[in-house]
């Protein structure tokens, strides 16, 4: 982010205390929610399922943001930035980071709900907790990778007015931020909404066939799951990557874009709010699991049946 000469001090003096505000509520909300998510599915349930490690990534995810946001609400709260360089990247590494790692572990979620209940007989693999650690593995290392290069443009700054931090790009460091950005955005966010939304209607078709013949995938939950992931992307992801990309277009001088700044910087604010609502899923997801654990034999058994029939007709 960049308070631009063009931003009013009102304007300016506004998103701060917006920050400060949504930040400091994200870590009063979100640090004991997603610990105590974070201690289910480490030590409680005792699971070692794929859904039960993507969950666990995500909790591990959200508190690393929320443990990082103190330094934000500090810096907002008083302009000023006393904790060196190496906070200041890394701070806003973390906060990257966390946007896309969340998208690509809900899109994981997602995907295990849906070869679950389409697939159950060709999936074991990819569900076993081996693939879901690949998974993950494969996940952080992507969105790291794309992260760092537009982290690292952040640093402290020495002004007339103290150092500052958060203050973004240089004007040119747009033009190389700008296709970084794009990249991200593409494959941390386009591309896991679509995937999610393919599950949820191939979910639905195979669901209206089987209709009342099996009780098997009632215990998942699947719809309020799938319609959970889709409103987390949809209220925090969607507005925060499209005025991310509209701002980065409106820097480079493709277009104009009045009161981009703070466009942004609300948009900001509604994508870290998904470090509070992530527990939301996690209660759906880990209530569904739970009920399933003990009996998960018996819905393969039954899922076996129903495809059986289904491929025999």
């Amino acid at each position: 982010m960049e308070n631009g000469s063009k931003d009013s001090n009102d304007t300016i003096l506004y998103v701060n205390t917006l920050f400060a505000s949504v930040y400091g509520l994200t870590v009063v909300v979100g640090l004991p929610l997603n610990s105590i998510s974070l201690w289910v599915f480490s030590i409680k349930l005792k699971l070692q399922t794929a859904p039960v490690i993507y969950l666990t990534n995500l909790a591990v995810s959200d508190l690393l943001f929320i443990l990082a946001l103190p330094f934000r609400v500090y810096y907002f709260a008083t302009t000023r930035w006393p904790f060196g360089n190496l906070v200041c990247t890394m701070s806003e590494t973390i906060f990257s980071v966390n946007i896309y790692t969340s998208t690509l572990l809900i899109t994981l979620i997602s995907i295990d709900r849906y070869l679950a209940v389409v697939h159950p007989l060709k999936s074991n693999f990819l569900r076993s907790p081996k693939a879901a650690n690949i998974a993950c593995a494969i996940a952080w290392f992507i969105i790291i990778s794309m992260s760092f290069p537009i982290a690292f443009q952040y640093h402290q700054k020495d002004t007339k007015n103290g150092t500052k931090c958060y203050e973004g790009f240089s004007t040119e460091s747009w033009q190389s931020a700008l296709k970084l950005i794009l990249l991200i955005t593409t494959l941390g966010f386009a591309v896991p909404f679509v995937i999610i939304i393919g599950c949820f209607f191939a979910v639905v078709r195979v669901m209206l066939q089987i209709r009342k013949e099996s009780q098997a995938f009632k215990r998942y939950k699947i719809i309020p799951l799938f319609l959970l992931n889709i409103g987390v992307f949809i209220m925090c992801f969607l507005p925060f990557n499209v005025a991310l990309v509209s701002y980065g277009l409106h820097k480079v001088g493709y277009f104009s874009m009045e009161g981009s700044y703070l466009v942004h910087a609300v948009t900001m604010c509604l994508a870290s709010i998904s470090s509070c609502t992530d527990p939301i899923v996690y209660y759906f997801t880990s209530k569904a699991f739970r009920n399933v654990a003990m009996k998960d034999a018996k819905d393969t058994s039954q899922c076996n049946t129903f495809n059986k029939k289904r491929t025999s007709d």
